[in-house]
C-alpha cells in the first residue's frame, strides 16, 4: 500500500533526527482528543458596559468584537459561522468571483467570501471541534478522529508500550514542576502554575489562544516522555525525582535524547510545520534546537529557585560551584589530572558565567512565564532568511508569528492584566540577544575543544551544538 506524500515527508523528517540519539520521540505516546474550550464570560459588575468596547473590532466583518476566538478577533456572529462551517464541513461557492465584501450589514450575502475572509484574518479550523453532540440524538455519538503525528511519524518504542505509560497520560503536577527543588527548611518556593499568577481573571483555552496553549499542552506531554527518557537505572518513574548534580558526559547524553523529543514536540505544535518540504523543516530545526536548549535550561533554572546551578531538561543540574567536579573523568587521551581539569574550567567557567550573568539573570527579572517562554519558542524557531531557507518557508514563519503576537497581546491584556502589553512584549523579546551571545559562547568553546582535542566529545555532540546534524 502506498503511503501518501505528506506522511512521507513527516517521516523523512523524522528519520533526519532520529538517528542522532538513541531513543525515540515523543510520538509514541497516546494523545487524548484535544477540544477548545469556551471559558465563561466574566464581566464586572463594577464596569458593565466598558469592557465591551475596549475590545478590537472583528477582523471579518468590523462588527463590535467579542475577544480573540479561533485565533482572530471576531464577534459573536462570525465566531458562530465559522464554527458552524467547519464542524459541519460546509462547502461555499462565490458567484462573483471570490471578491465580495464582507462587511457587518452585508456579511450573510456571501457566504464562500466570508468562510475565506475568517481564514485569512488568522482563524484556525483546527481549534473547532469536529463534531459537537447531538442535542436530540439521546446519546452522545464519538468525535470524528484526526491523524496522529506518532500515527506517521515512528514505530512506538518498546519503553512506551507498557502499562505503566497510560498512568502518565494525565499528569498530575502542573506544567514545570519545580517543587523537586523545594527545601522546606530554607525556601518557600513553589510549583509554578499559569492558575496561580496574579491578576488571571480566566484560564487560556484552545479557543482563545490556540497556537500558545497547544504547545503548552504537548509540553506536558514530553514532559511526561522526559520521565521515562531519562530516568536512571533502577529508579521508579512513579516517585518524585530528586535532582542531582552530573557531569559533563551525562549532560551530553542528556542534550543527545532531547534531539527525539523536542522534533516531535515542534510536529505536535505546528501544523504549518508538517506543510513544508523536508529540506525547510531540517533547516528549521537545525538552527533551532541549541537555541532551544538554552533557553530553557535558564528558564527551568529560574523556576527552580536556587542559584548557581543550570537544570537541565532531565531536571538533574550543573553545578556552577564545582566544575572541577563536572569536568572529572571527560578529560581527552591521558588527560584528566587535577591540573588538566584545573586548566579545563578556567577556560569554560567565562562561558558559564556569561550564561548566568546576561541570560539566567534577564530572565529572573523579567519573571518569564510558561506562555511567554512558548511565545520566544515560535520566534526562535520561525527564524527569518536562514541559509537555504526558501520565501515560501519565510512567509510561513511570518504569518505564525503574526499569530502568537496576537495571542500574546490577548493573553497580557486580558488575563494577565498588563497596562502595557506592548512594552511588557518588548521585554521578553528583549531576552532573544542574550540568548544569542551565550549561545555562540557555547559553540566557540566546543569549536575549541573540538580542534585542539582539550577533552573528549561524544559522537555527533559537535555537529547538534553547531546545528549540522543531518
Amino acid at each position: 500500500m502506498s503511503i501518501p506524500r505528506e506522511e512521507q515527508k513527516v517521516e523523512t523528517f523524522h528519520n533526519v533526527v532520529i538517528g542522532i540519539g538513541d531513543i525515540g520521540g515523543i510520538g509514541s505516546l497516546d494523545a487524548h482528543k484535544i477540544e477548545p474550550a469556551t471559558p465563561p464570560t466574566v464581566v464586572s459588575p463594577a464596569i458593565p458596559t466598558r469592557l465591551k468596547y475596549e475590545k478590537p473590532n472583528c477582523a471579518v466583518c468590523n462588527e463590535v468584537g467579542d475577544g480573540l476566538h479561533f485565533g482572530a478577533e471576531a464577534c459573536r456572529a462570525c465566531t458562530a459561522f465559522f464554527r458552524r462551517s467547519v464542524a459541519l464541513n460546509k462547502k461555499y461557492e462565490c458567484r462573483a468571483g471570490g471578491n465580495c465584501e464582507v462587511a457587518s450589514n452585508i456579511r450573510c450575502i456571501c457566504r464562500s467570501c466570508r468562510f475565506d475572509k475568517c481564514i485569512n484574518v488568522g482563524m484556525n479550523p483546527e481549534c473547532v471541534q469536529n463534531r459537537r453532540d447531538t442535542l436530540d440524538s439521546g446519546k452522545d455519538e464519538p468525535m470524528a478522529k484526526s491523524p496522529r503525528l506518532s500515527d506517521i511519524i515512528m514505530k512506538p518504542i518498546a519503553q512506551f508500550n507498557s502499562p505503566q505509560m497510560s498512568q502518565l497520560s494525565t499528569p498530575s503536577t502542573s506544567l514545570l514542576d519545580f517543587s523537586v527543588f523545594k527545601d522546606p527548611s530554607t525556601s518557600n518556593f513553589s510549583a509554578f502554575s499559569p492558575a496561580s499568577l496574579p491578576g488571571l481573571s480566566s484560564s487560556p483555552s484552545l479557543e482563545t489562544m490556540p497556537l500558545l496553549e497547544r504547545m503548552r499542552i504537548n509540553y506536558e506531554k514530553m514532559e511526561n516522555a522526559r520521565s521515562v527518557i531519562h530516568r536512571r537505572e533502577g529508579e521508579n518513574i512513579f516517585q518524585q525525582k530528586v535532582p542531582r548534580p552530573i557531569n559533563f558526559r551525562q549532560a551530553t547524553e542528556c542534550t543527545t535524547k532531547e534531539v527525539s523529543l523536542v522534533a516531535d514536540w515542534v510536529e505536535w505544535c505546528f501544523d504549518d510545520f508538517g506543510s513544508l518540504p523536508v529540506n525547510q523543516k531540517t533547516i528549521l530545526f537545525q538552527n533551532f534546537f541549541i537555541y532551544f536548549c538554552m533557553l530553557e535550561r535558564a528558564f527551568m533554572t529560574v523556576k527552580s529557585g536556587k542559584d548557581g546551578i543550570c537544570v537541565m531538561a532531565s531536571k538533574d543540574y550543573i553545578d556552577y560551584n564545582n566544575l572541577e567536579g563536572f569536568f572529572e573523568g571527560c578529560g581527552s587521551g591521558t588527560s584528566g589530572t587535577p591540573a588538566d581539569i584545573a586548566k579545563l574550567c578556567r577556560l569554560i567557567r567565562p562561558s558559564f558565567d556569561l550564561q548566568k550573568r546576561s541570560l539566567i539573570n534577564l530572565m529572573r527579572i523579567e519573571n518569564v512565564d510558561n506562555y511567554e517562554f512558548f511565545a520566544l519558542c515560535v520566534m526562535l524557531f520561525w527564524d527569518f532568511g536562514l541559509e537555504g531557507q526558501s520565501d515560501a518557508c519565510n512567509e510561513v514563519g511570518r504569518r505564525v508569528k503574526h499569530r502568537v503576537t496576537r495571542e500574546m497581546t490577548f493573553y497580557l491584556r486580558n488575563v494577565k492584566k498588563h497596562e502595557e502589553p506592548l512594552y511588557r512584549m518588548a521585554s521578553v523579546v528583549s531576552i532573544l540577544p542574550s540568548l544569542q551571545r551565550a549561545v555562540r559562547r557555547f559553540q566557540e568553546d566546543i569549536e575549541m575543544a573540538s580542534i585542539f582535542n582539550i577533552y573528549a566529545l561524544p559522537a555527533n555532540f559537535y555537529n547538534i551544538v553547531n546545528g549540522k546534524f543531518t
